[in-house]
């Protein structure tokens, strides 16, 4: 009799509370509706806002809310028509479709016009169309969400009762719990036998877990061998490295009256081959010592870091005929000033090198707030990077092109993002073939470090 009276309580307290999930679920949808509705009113509004600055000023800063608010506007938009159900609302929401369709158009054509003069999009303002079109919006908005309102009110009432039922049964069933106290006693004996299976499921968890911290260990014990690995052959590839480029030049210069013409060839090849390794070896030593010498972070000047490399890169520039324009003032950054002129300089040295044959290279460095970060962007018009290669362009030694056509040691990239992350950064390149590259390295703002 008992088990059959908990059966019973159990079931009908299933039901209430069943219901009164799907109540409270209706409930918190309905406000998730309200928001998104108010969002949506939120972004055509801030659209309009954007455009207006923009005609006025003829600032393109203006139009950044308006960009994002546009692109906003829809994304509100389907989420009221994935969660109404309500049949008026479901209609209300069709009639807002057209309306914001037609106002982000007239927007559109506003800003499109203000950029060939200020008469002809003011031309488009006068005739009131936007005006008609944002009080139509507002209108079905606030009706919307009124009746979404009033329909929140009546499922949290309802919401109440159900509740107040669920208390009722939950005291019944505490009562009839009591009765069933003889079956509780052998629910406690499989819940000890439960228990004594998750002790050891938890036991082996932890063993599992300490193992792969050993594994972890032991990778990173062998990563740090391998770069020492790595410095030490570089350092000890140098000395016969000198050593044949010494030969050579004095071959040259010892017996050039004597050596053929192929001789010559062959010593200078070998001058370069012996200058390629070096500068190999070079990039090879930066690259390890990234991951072994400790780097501090502190404030530093992004203005400061780049005059000096484009200070230290200019003979490279008069060479090339190159121009390269920074838009001061740039930020201050959280960073490592030696490791952060050396990933700029990577930077700036490719933007310089990969461009076509006969183009003159032209260089754009800017900075821009991202949130906390600081984004520092350099600009080409070099050659471009297919979208399938350029996530590998930041891997060591990857090179799309021949060192006939471009010289280098493929290593530079890995070098500047390995700088930035020991800085705790990142780093990317947008690029298409043929247009030029842009490659962007995001540090921590200065500003935001201090307010923490």
């Amino acid at each position: 009799m008992a088990g059959a009276l908990m059966l019973a309580s159990a079931i009908a307290l299933n039901v209430f509370l069943s219901g009164l999930a799907d109540t409270r679920a209706f409930v918190l949808r309905t406000s998730s509706i309200l928001r998104s509705a108010a969002e949506l009113h939120v972004d055509v509004r801030a659209a309009e806002t954007g455009q207006r600055g923009y005609i006025l000023t003829g600032e393109r800063r203006y139009l950044a809310p308006y960009e994002q608010a546009m692109r906003r506007v829809w994304d509100s938009f389907r989420r009221l028509e994935q969660a109404v159900q309500d049949p008026g609302q479901v209609a209300r929401l069709r009639r807002l479709r057209p309306l914001i369709d037609a106002k982000l158009e007239e927007l559109s054509r506003t800003v499109e016009l203000r950029g060939q003069g200020l008469e002809q999009a003011l031309a488009v303002v006068r005739t009131d169309v936007g005006q008609r079109l944002m009080e139509d919006i507002e209108a079905i908005i606030g009706e919307f969400e009124r009746t979404e309102q009033d329909i929140m009110v009546s499922r949290t009432r309802q919401l109440e009762q159900q509740a107040a039922w669920t208390t009722r049964i939950a005291w019944l069933t505490g009562i009839l719990a009591l009765v069933s106290a003889i079956i509780g006693v052998g629910w406690i004996a499989r819940q000890r036998a439960n228990a004594r299976l998750l002790q050891a499921e938890q036991g082996f968890r932890r063993d599992l877990e300490r193992q792969i911290e050993e594994r972890t260990a032991q990778l990173v014990q062998v990563n740090r061998e391998l770069d020492a690995f790595a410095y030490t052959i570089s350092h000890d590839l140098r000395a016969p490295l000198r050593a044949m480029h010494g030969f050579a030049d004095a071959l040259v210069e010892d017996y050039g009256g004597t050596l053929p013409e192929e001789g010559h060839r062959f010593a200078s090849r070998i001058v370069s081959a012996a200058g390629r390794m070096e500068n190999l070896i070079q990039d090879i030593l930066a690259y390890s010592r990234l991951a072994r010498e400790e780097v501090s972070i502190h404030p530093v000047s992004l203005d400061g870091i780049v005059q000096r490399v484009i200070a230290e890169a200019e003979p490279l520039i008069r060479e090339m005929n190159a121009t390269v324009e920074v838009q001061h003032p740039l930020p201050d950054v959280l960073a490592h000033p030696t490791t952060l002129s050396q990933a700029i300089q990577n930077l700036v040295s490719n933007a310089l090198k990969f461009v076509a044959a006969g183009q003159a290279p032209h260089v754009v460095v800017r900075a821009e707030p991202v949130d906390e970060w600081v984004r520092l962007w350099v600009e080409d018009n070099g050659i471009g990077i297919d979208l399938s290669h350029q996530e590998r362009v930041f891997q060591p030694f990857q090179r799309l092109h021949g060192v006939e056509a471009y010289p280098g040691t493929g290593i530079g990239l890995a070098i500047v993002r390995r700088s930035i992350e020991r800085m705790g950064g990142r780093c990317g390149v947008i690029s298409k073939p043929g247009v030029g590259s842009r490659f962007w390295i995001e540090l921590k703002a200065e500003r935001q470090e201090r307010a923490e």
